[in-house]
């Protein structure tokens, strides 16, 4: 980007309001592309996740992608690829998000497909054995095979929490994936999935079709809301990390970095450990 070049920064102002079935909504309005974002956020996360049950999170993320009540395996990546979309989802520590990107004429696409498997994703046993099998092979691909892979996401997390929801392995044991059942997957859901416990998020241009349903009708339906939401414990105890710490190796590989030597005159490429 040349200095001559600017980033025209949007002087919409965002609009919070949150729908008769418990949907927290943020509209972030962007005329400056014919494009939309929509992402939807469960306050669901690897903290989550019960003892004996590890990966669960990131399992279930999976799942939502294998078809809904209005939709067969497959269809959510067609319909949004067919209008020039991307899409993904990603698990987190105490959240869970899924999004779409989609030409601003496509939003009513978009908004329904998340209703739909925000009403009820296909639980069946060959989705949930298929993508036990995807999650394995993503560990084995991302942190076993890969040079200190599980440095940041497996050995660290020991080191320093000692309760099972900071501590655990958020990848997943493969003993606990492959024991996972579809009654699991089910008690996941209703725990832990629906619109009392998201939020929404719209951003972009929003052209719409007035003889078209309004975005928010789209997503207001779903189970009945609740108040009554699990959360997660607080990461740190007082004074619970600091002595764990102190026992923690000091050595870990890092990228190195080009520091200029004292003359000034040449990078000295400094030693990439800490």
């Amino acid at each position: 980007m040349s200095g001559h070049d600017q980033v025209t920064a949007s002087t919409s102002t965002l609009e919070r309001f949150t729908l008769p079935n418990g949907l927290r909504v943020v509209l972030a309005p962007d005329r400056s592309a014919p494009v939309v974002g929509v992402a939807v956020v469960y306050d669901v996360g690897i903290r989550s996740e019960p003892q004996g049950r590890t990966g669960f999170a990131h399992l279930f993320e999976h799942l939502m992608f294998q078809g809904s009540g209005s939709l067969e395996k497959l269809a959510h990546f067609r319909y949004v690829q067919g209008a020039g979309g991307t899409f993904n989802g990603s698990t987190h520590l105490d959240y869970t998000d899924y999004y779409e990107m989609l030409p601003s004429n496509a939003l009513e696409r978009a908004l329904f497909l998340e209703a739909d498997r925000m009403r009820g994703p296909r639980l069946t046993e060959e989705n949930l054995r298929n993508q036990v099998d995807v999650v394995k092979e993503e560990i084995r691909v991302n942190v076993l095979n890969r040079p200190y892979g599980g440095f940041p996401w497996l050995k660290l997390p020991p080191v320093l929490f000692d309760t099972f929801p900071n501590a655990h392995d958020g990848y997943g044991s493969f003993d606990d994936l492959e024991s996972a059942t579809v009654a699991d997957a089910s008690e996941f859901f209703e725990r832990y999935y629906a619109a009392g416990n998201a939020v929404l998020a719209v951003a972009g241009r929003r052209r719409r079709d007035p003889r078209s349903p309004s975005p928010t009708s789209l997503v207001s339906g779903g189970r009945p809301t609740r108040t009554n939401w699990p959360r997660c414990p607080p990461l740190l105890r007082p004074g619970g990390c600091r002595t764990r710490l102190t026992t923690s190796p000091r050595t870990c590989p890092t990228w190195s970095w080009p520091r200029c030597s004292r003359t000034g005159t040449r990078p000295d490429w400094s030693s990439g450990w800490c």
